[in-house]
């Protein structure tokens, strides 16, 4: 899945670079904070098992290449390092160790509003693959890989330089990417965990947008 979605990205640059002679390409990179989100496991004698995706600090880095003047496609990875306590009726059963690493790759696409200023909202989505690693008690670690989508809205700031800034809100989520035995020892709840559950995270961030062939 991976690697189709880098084919995919690759391809559509390289059929409007032959339909362009100059195609904009733009290295972006991304700093935000994620907001806490809290995900329901399903139910282990009569008790709704949940548990959290902390909030914490976002980064990941992206290339996006225009295929249009108000139109572009991106190939972009975020990452987010966090703590994921789970409970059950008993209480938190990864106290001893509750660390989480979600990874998106994804590809998608920008409309830019041309307003004939320095300032262009723009709104974008993307799909593709989440990976969700969280370890269990320091000694076993489950990694998931499911689909995964955002979305993001927000305001681009171009400068007379080759860096613009953008300013943006973006709502992301892993697809069924939290499931049986996720953050539950051997003989804890996770016999009793029998559905998925879809973690869905709202975040708000900045992007260096940097213009690979700004001409002075």
């Amino acid at each position: 899945m991976k690697n189709i979605i880098v084919a995919a990205f690759f391809l559509a640059c390289a059929s409007t670079a032959v339909a362009q002679r100059s195609v904009p390409i733009f290295l972006n990179v991304y700093g935000g904070y994620t907001f806490q989100d809290r995900v329901d496991l399903g139910y282990y004698s009569g008790y709704n098992n949940y548990g959290y995706i902390k909030a914490n600090g976002q980064y990941g880095a992206g290339i996006e290449c225009f295929i249009a003047p108000s139109r572009s496609i991106e190939l972009n990875y975020q990452y987010m390092g966090t703590t994921a306590p789970f409970y059950d009726f008993q209480g938190q059963t990864n106290s001893q160790s509750d660390a989480a690493h979600l990874h998106y790759i994804l590809i998608g696409g920008n409309n830019y509003l041309m307003t004939g200023s320095n300032a262009q909202p723009y709104f974008g989505a993307g799909i593709g693959v989440g990976i969700a690693d969280f370890t269990d008690y320091g000694q076993h670690s489950t990694s998931l890989t499911k689909f995964a989508w955002n979305l993001r809205l927000g305001v681009k700031i171009k400068t007379q330089s080759a860096i613009s800034v953008k300013l943006q809100a973006y709502l992301q989520s892993i697809v069924q990417g939290v499931g049986v035995g996720v953050g539950f020892g051997t003989g804890g709840a996770g016999a009793g965990v029998t559905t998925y559950s879809t973690m869905l995270q709202f975040g708000l961030g900045g992007v260096l947008s940097f213009d690979l062939k700004h001409k002075k």
